[in-house]
């Protein structure tokens, strides 16, 4: 039985719906099930900041597969060849960080899309095309209609490019970064801050305007979850595997303390 891998994200957009996703930074499988058994359409598996090599994130969009999430990975930089192995592994598109400018965008969608709309190195015996079990010619076409291609809006050089980067054909997504931008300004931390919420709404615009997705951190949006619903957020992304077990374990070892430590 050939399996193919349906993109959640795109289904629930075309059902007129929002897709629900979080971040995993850890190298833990495990992580990536619990969110697909908690009811989320996506996970965001971050190969930036998490400490995940090449062989633990197989695993992870292994059981992204098993539990029916799309898998985006966050890849640490624009190099085509990573690129290409990322998307080899299986994974439903890529998050690059640090886009700015449509050149950069237009080479993001070279590296994910297969010839003749793009450059990605053309192998059939991948684990996405189901170790030669998949048709070639109809695993081209479904991936370069599926493949989603999303890059990180975290400079003040891509706000300013913003109107050329969103005209780029094949760019899917944008997520601003607040978190980047706020240190640049010199308000390190200020995700909210009025310069940020500034910069934050050229860009969704601009997105806007030219129907390319504005994926939401809503965690870092103004107002939470009911802010980014108001500006029309369709992809969202809340919950991360650190902050979540961060807090859980502060909260029972506050807890605890309260209990066995207290005069």
């Amino acid at each position: 039985m050939v399996i193919r891998r349906e993109n959640t994200i795109r289904r629930r957009l075309a059902d007129g719906g929002v897709a629900l996703g979080g971040v995993v930074q850890t190298g833990s499988p495990e992580a990536v099930e619990m969110m697909g058994h908690a009811g989320y359409d996506f996970v965001l598996i971050d190969t930036e900041h998490g400490t995940i090599d090449l062989g633990m994130l197989v695993h992870m969009i292994r059981a992204a597969d098993a539990v029916g999430l799309s898998s985006m990975v966050r890849v640490p930089d624009h190099t085509p060849s990573h690129i290409l192995r990322v998307l080899d592994a299986g994974a439903a598109g890529i998050l690059a960080p640090h886009l700015r400018s449509a050149a950069e965008a237009q080479a993001l969608v070279r590296a994910v899309k297969f010839a003749p709309v793009g450059e990605r190195g053309a192998c059939p015996s991948t684990r996405a095309t189901g170790h030669l079990t998949r048709d070639w010619a109809a695993f081209v076409r479904e991936a370069n209609r599926d493949t989603l291609v999303w890059g990180l809006i975290e400079d003040r050089d891509g706000v300013e490019a913003i109107d050329e980067i969103v005209a780029v054909d094949g760019l899917d997504g944008l997520m601003f970064g607040p978190f980047d931008l706020a240190q640049a300004l010199g308000l390190p931390g200020a995700v909210t801050h009025m310069q940020v919420d500034a910069l934050r709404e050229r860009v969704r615009l601009a997105a806007q305007a030219r129907g390319v997705q504005l994926i939401s951190l809503s965690v870092w949006e103004p107002g939470g979850m009911t802010g980014a619903k108001a500006r029309g957020a369709r992809v969202v992304i809340e919950g991360s595997d650190r902050a979540l077990l961060s807090a859980g374990f502060r909260r029972v070892c506050d807890e605890l303390s309260a209990v066995f430590r207290s005069s």
